[in-house]
């Protein structure tokens, strides 16, 4: 990976970076050429949000299609109004967010949640945890269509590090729900076939997902 981004660093034409058909590799050789960024920290950027998206995608995608499959009525519900489909989107978002945590090395002396934090000292932040915050949503492991600040959550991160490709991301699982509810009379899981999630403490990805599909009557 390392070295295919680093041809297309290179073969990028720093002089587009502010086009409307300018790219990301475009600024990020831009950065380059007037000495804001050296090529390692170009290519590691570049390297960041190019995993980024395909994993968190794929991840948020697969929870989908398993809430789907589990929940009849969810899904039922919303082939009778496609309008709740991006909230339904954002509660798989809350409730199993592709990331779980990431890690935040601390810059100055502070206090938080009641301990004394002294720079270069490192926190793990659970969004998953976050995310099922009582005192913040009712009936925090339930999937609800009807809150009132569906995207009150922090699957996408938060401030200064939220997800810059969000509404990408968004509008993908979207797409995938619409189609597939829109193709199908009933998803279900594959009886005495398990769900098999990536070993992983970072991520939360469906691998394995087998799925039965009944068609939709003509």
């Amino acid at each position: 990976m390392f070295d295919y981004l680093c041809r297309h660093l290179d073969a990028a034409d720093a002089a587009t970076a502010d086009l409307p058909e300018g790219t990301l590799m475009a600024a990020l050789a831009r950065g380059v050429a007037d000495g804001q960024i050296d090529r390692g920290t170009a290519v590691g950027i570049s390297s960041v949000l190019f995993g980024a998206a395909g994993e968190s995608t794929a991840a948020l995608i697969g929870s989908c299609l398993l809430r789907l499959a589990t929940s009849p009525e969810i899904a039922d519900r919303l082939r009778a109004s496609t309008a709740l489909i991006p909230r339904f989107v954002e509660e798989v978002v809350r409730l199993d967010p592709p990331f779980n945590f990431h890690y935040r090395v601390v810059r100055r002396a502070c206090r938080l949640g009641g301990y004394d934090l002294e720079p270069e000292d490192r926190l793990m932040l659970s969004w998953a945890s976050a995310n099922r915050d009582a005192s913040v949503f009712e009936d925090p492991d339930a999937m609800r269509l009807d809150r009132r600040f569906p995207k009150n959550h922090v699957g996408f991160g938060r401030g200064a590090h939220f997800c810059i490709g969000s509404h990408l991301a968004r509008m993908e699982a979207r797409l995938v729900v619409e189609a597939v509810l829109a193709r199908t009379g009933r998803i279900a899981l594959d009886d005495g076939k398990p769900v098999v999630h990536a070993r992983s403490i970072f991520v939360r990805r469906p691998e394995v997902l087998p799925i039965r599909i009944e068609a939709r009557a003509a």
